[in-house]
């Protein structure tokens, strides 16, 4: 038994990404939808920026002209705060009629001062390119009356420091946000991102069994074939002779070429056929894999054990008031309860009447004479029993048999149901041959050029 908490490889998340694929691409489009949406519905914005440069007002010497420029780009964050000082803003504010505070118009300016220095850039962004313009153009105009008249004075009067503009803001062509194409392409990597993380939390939250892949994280019993499903609303029933050249009777072929290579001992072949809980086909998979062995030339016998629901009688057609409670009893003969089904056909022991208690029938000396009698007149004997998870029939009967054939729902066992499933049975001493995966999805790509049906069923 293996530990079901196996790592990720890279070929897990792989086939995450590949199982998922749809959903992950349908988020990612989704996500640069969103995006660009929210993008174009966001209002406009238009940057314009007007560039002043600081020079000193004296010397004439090169040591000079050095001193005052490291003096000036000392001053540059304070000529910065400046900018956005009400001294300046509430001129611009009177000039272009803006109906707005100073702190309000301050959020809409950045300034900037390139290193080591003595420019400094006023950037205005606002709904409209041209008063993007006229409030960048007004405000370094301000900018350069409020610093000739804070700055030192010399001895004849003069600011020692004179900002000039040496860039008029201009219209801009382009907003400068939203950029509706980065906006879609970045949102469009968040859904991928989302799309994928989604991916691999479904593929860890799934615990179903739906592979040979997911069964390998289980245990290390053969994997003896699949069967596939049927067509939305169509019953299986004895599909290998309704349907002998579909998908699924070459699926019960692949099954029985497996089981005939699996080490049983002696001539005679007495098969378990069980699962994990009620309804995941292990009655029709007994039925058709009991026709399969017989069409193949073996004298079989299918025997329904499952004497809580019985349902060999409901798949065949036949009236199971006769059968192997019947013979347990000593009603009639085993001989006399045996049912030929057609001339190629498998023969039959249906359940009989349902007795009120199963496990008193299948424990007695009665029940495991008709097994050995029933073995020496057949070359295989299938056994159909109930699931392992919700009585313990099967747990008596498994003793008696050579090997145990365990039956999982690709749609809906669960790793732990399957894993409980193997302990139960190893614990009562079965042997257990292989494990089959039924009712598996028709893989993408699948050919099928050498069967009448184009789509194909399940047991």
């Amino acid at each position: 038994m293996k530990s079901d908490a196996t790592g990720w490889s890279l070929a897990s998340a792989w086939a995450a990404v590949r199982k998922f694929w749809i959903v992950i691409i349908g988020m990612a489009v989704i996500g640069g939808g969103i995006g660009y949406g929210i993008s174009a519905a966001t209002t406009p914005q238009y940057q314009s920026t007007a560039t002043l440069y600081f020079a000193m007002n004296q010397g004439t010497t090169g040591t000079d002209l050095n001193q005052g420029s490291t003096y000036t780009q000392s001053q540059m964050l304070s000529f910065a705060q400046l900018a956005t000082s009400s001294r300046v803003l509430t001129p611009v504010i009177d000039d272009l009629d803006l109906g707005t505070t100073p702190k309000e118009l301050a959020r809409n300016i950045a300034i900037t001062i390139p290193p080591d220095t003595t420019i400094l850039q006023v950037a205005v962004t606002s709904t409209g390119g041209k008063r993007a313009a006229e409030i960048a153009n007004a405000t370094s105009e301000e900018l350069t009356k409020a610093v000739e008249a804070v700055v030192a004075k010399s001895v004849d009067g003069k600011p020692t420091i004179v900002p000039s503009v040496i860039d008029k803001a201009v219209v801009p062509q382009f907003q400068s946000s939203p950029n509706k194409s980065k906006d879609a392409a970045l949102a469009a990597v968040l859904g991928l991102v989302l799309g994928i993380l989604v991916a691999f939390i479904a593929t860890m939250a799934d615990t179903k069994v739906r592979n040979e892949a997911a069964l390998a994280r289980v245990t290390d019993l053969p994997y003896l074939g699949s069967i596939t499903r049927t067509k939305r609303g169509t019953e299986a029933g004895l599909i290998v002779v309704r349907e002998p050249r579909s998908h699924v009777a070459e699926d019960f072929r692949r099954v029985q070429s497996a089981l005939a290579f699996a080490n049983v001992d002696g001539q005679s072949r007495r098969l378990l056929i069980t699962s994990a809980s009620p309804a995941e086909g292990k009655s029709t998979f007994s039925a058709n894999l009991a026709l399969t062995l017989a069409d193949l030339g073996e004298r079989t016998l299918l025997i329904d054990a499952d004497l809580r629901r019985p349902r060999a009688g409901e798949i065949f057609g036949l009236d199971s008031a006769v059968g192997l409670t019947s013979v347990v009893l000593g009603s009639v003969d085993l001989s006399e309860a045996v049912i030929p089904w057609r001339e190629s056909g498998p023969n039959l022991l249906l359940s009989g009447e349902v007795p009120p208690n199963s496990a008193s029938v299948l424990t007695s000396h009665a029940f495991a004479d008709v097994l050995a009698d029933a073995s020496a007149h057949h070359d295989v004997v299938v056994i159909d029993s109930p699931p392992v998870l919700t009585v313990a029939d099967t747990n008596l009967v498994a003793p008696l048999v050579d090997g145990v054939v365990i039956v999982v729902d690709a749609s809906r066992t669960s790793r732990p149901q399957l894993a409980a499933t193997i302990r139960t049975l190893e614990g009562a001493g079965a042997s257990i041959i292989g494990i089959v995966l039924n009712k598996v999805r028709l893989a993408r790509g699948r050919t099928t050029y050498y069967t009448q049906e184009k789509s194909s069923g399940s047991a």
